[in-house]
């Protein structure tokens, strides 16, 4: 394989913009070169430089803070605008979240994690804490599991390991044994559930998206309050979600059922 030599100035910025982007709120230069440790002198110099291409904003000039700037959001938005995923899926997303009056999601696998490419929403809809760019562990989530129902089992092991699995609340599934058992339920039932194992109190039905050559390639999901569930209700939103995820699948060229 080839090697090419980094290159440490392109390397630091990727590492400011994702410390901001994970921050969620606006940091102070100490802060930056403590997280990502570089000298307080470069990393001046790399800040008013970001600052002067509009990829960083100061966001206080009292006590020198730092967040990320819009010109990342329209470089964004230009690579989600060319993806034919989003293309496709957001108006049958629009649809499902007009249909179900829920938030629904847009999600794509990164290694162990999940990614958050889009979010639909009415007025009447909960807000959760998860934002587009967002990331969240795989079996803790509607969209995650969904997807994970699709690899064999091998491929669930080398992501998660056969151990321990982090917890992020008492719902949470603890075990790779466990998320086994509940990949095979998935598997029969053609959804996945998130029953408050991610947030407390919110509960979603997810369904993964294929490609034309049958990979699995992102999830959709609904979520709610988990008082609203009763099992025809799950079973309701599960139907939803599994036709609404076909039909982007189909969009996309996938011919199997």
């Amino acid at each position: 394989m080839l090697f090419i030599k980094t290159n440490k100035s392109a390397a630091r910025v990727i590492d400011v913009l994702s410390l901001l982007a994970k921050a969620h709120k606006p940091l102070t230069l100490s802060d930056i070169c403590r997280e990502i440790d570089i000298p307080m002198s470069s990393a001046f110099e790399l800040m008013y430089t970001l600052v002067e291409k509009d990829a960083v904003e100061i966001d206080s000039k009292e006590i020198k803070t730092f967040k990320l700037g819009m010109k990342l959001f329209e470089i964004g938005a230009s690579v989600i605008e060319n993806l034919d995923l989003h293309k496709i899926s957001r108006p049958i997303l629009e649809e499902l979240s007009f249909t179900t009056g829920e938030t629904v999601f847009l999600a794509v696998a990164d290694k162990a994690d999940v990614v958050y490419l889009d979010r639909v929403q009415t007025k009447s809809s909960i807000n959760t804490s998860v934002s587009l760019g967002a990331r969240n562990t795989m079996h803790t989530t509607g969209v995650g599991k969904a997807l994970l129902s699709t690899y064999s089992n091998e491929k669930v092991a080398q992501l998660l390991g056969e151990g321990e699995l982090l917890k992020k609340n008492a719902f949470s599934i603890g075990h790779y044994k466990d998320l086994i058992v509940e990949l095979d339920c998935i598997r029969q039932r053609g959804y996945s559930i998130d029953n408050r194992e991610n947030e407390l109190d919110i509960f979603c039905v997810g369904a993964p998206i294929f490609d034309r050559e049958c990979n699995s390639i992102a999830a959709i999901s609904i979520s709610s309050i988990f008082t609203k569930m009763t099992d025809d209700h799950v079973q309701y939103l599960g139907q939803l979600v599994v036709d609404a995820a076909l039909l982007i699948s189909k969009k996309l060229g996938f011919i199997s059922k």
